[in-house]
This record gives C-alpha cells, structure tokens and sequence, in this order.
C-alpha cells in the first residue's frame, strides 16, 4: 500500500516528476544509441536500466493520479488528463523493450567489423657500416727496395689483415612489420564483447546491417512518440491543475 501523501503533498505529484525526466531520458539514450555506436557503448546497459525506472514510476504515478481524482473535484480537462495518462503505460513498456534489445543485439549478437592490426615497430634489420681502421701498406724490408718481389713483408700479408675491416651492426626500423601483431590496443568494446561471446551466437555481417536499420526506425520511432506522450500528458495535467486558478491581475 503506498502512501498516497507525503508531508502534506499527494504523492502524485512527486511522482509525475520521475516520470517527466526519467522516462524522456531513456528515450533519448534509447534514440541516440541506436545511431550513435561510440555513445551506445559507453552507456551499456545504463539505457535499460534507465527506461526500467521510467517504465516503473508510471503505473506508481498514474495509480496515485487515480486516489488524486478522488479527492478533487472532476472536470472536463481533469478527465482529459486521466484518458491522456491511462495511454503512457504502453508507450513506457515499448521504450523499456526497445532499449533493451539494441543492447543485448549489440551486445552478443550482431557482427563485429575487425579493424586492420597495425604493424609491429622497432624491428631489428642488419645495415653495413665501413671500419675506419688501415694496416701498414707493407713489410718490414719491401718498401725502400725495388726488386724484392717476394720479400717476406710484402703488401699482401700484414697490411691486409687489419686495411678497410667490415664490422655489421643493427639499428631499429620503425616501420618494419613483424609477424606478431597487437591484439589490444586497437580493440573496441564491441570487438571485446564478441571476443567473449561464442561465434556460433553472431550474426553474418549483412544481417547485421538489416537488423540494424530496423532498429534505428523502430528506436527513433518509439522514443520520438514517447517524448510526445509525456509532454501531452504533462500539458493535460498543467491545464487541469491551473485553469481558473489564478487571476491575470495581481491581487
């Protein structure tokens, strides 16, 4: 049993305004994720839970609206505003239902598109580098005599071993790739999720796309004739609580 007065107030009145702010933000989050992928996923399963709370605060609003009636007198706009209020359940069902579908299809069942894995930088690669050392040109008695063609310090044996040695070094090349890849950091939440979730489960990527489209115009749809109904309901109600209730000249 609620109590249908808290501190004097008919508790009608506090509860219409949950269901002004928090049904009309659902149906904003519901609208926008279904086109907007990067919010949709930084909101998760905040929608649902956020349309769950509007979808709960509108039979608690419009059963106190109905001990409210009771105790007013009854008018042609009053009634209008309870006619009006008897048509938001569906509308609040139907946004809870949306939203929680766009979830759980992208969550575990539509196709993931695979970005490209960038290559792997700093791979080793062998350059040549010249030595700077030069051996003596010749031997020890070949050089100051003409003649000694075979003499034990010629050209060829000492001065060889040490004249433009070749030593191979490595320097880093950025853009060589590798056969290992990164595997996280070019990762999205949904290519997470589809890692966690079996591939059997998702969907090709052409029905993906279908099932998208029909998402976004049934999202769209349900949101754009939610936010009207609650902003119908709440006119009704502003006219049935105020009309003739107050004078144009300051008293």
């Amino acid at each position: 049993m609620l109590p249908y007065e808290i501190n004097g107030l008919p508790l009608h009145i506090l509860l219409v305004h949950v269901v002004v702010i928090v049904v009309p933000a659902g149906a904003i989050m519901t609208g926008l994720g279904s086109v907007w992928p990067v919010f949709r996923r930084k909101l998760g399963i905040l929608t649902p839970i956020v349309t769950l709370i509007g979808l709960v605060s509108v039979p608690l609003a419009t059963n106190a609206g109905e001990w409210l009636e009771q105790r007013v007198g009854s008018t042609p706009l009053l009634l209008k505003h309870v006619a009006l209020g008897d048509t938001m359940l569906p509308w609040a069902i139907a946004q809870f239902v949306v939203a929680t579908v766009i979830w759980g299809w992208y969550r575990f069942f539509a196709a993931v598109r695979s970005l490209p894995e960038a290559p792997r930088r700093n791979a080793s690669m062998p350059v040549v580098a010249v030595g700077a050392g030069s051996g003596s040109a010749g031997s020890a008695g070949s050089a100051g005599s003409a003649g000694s063609a075979g003499s034990a310090g010629s050209a060829g044996s000492a001065g060889s071993a040490g004249s433009g040695s070749m030593a191979a070094s490595t320097v880093a090349d950025p853009f060589a790739p590798t056969a290992e890849a990164p595997t996280t950091a070019s990762r999205t939440a949904d290519a997470a999720a589809a890692a966690a979730t079996p591939a059997l489960h998702r969907a090709s990527a052409r029905l993906s796309l279908v099932v998208s489209i029909v998402l976004i115009v049934v999202a769209l749809g349900v949101s754009a004739g939610t936010v009207v109904k609650v902003v119908q309901i709440g006119e009704s109600g502003s006219q049935a609580v105020w009309s003739g209730s107050f004078s144009d000249q300051p008293q």
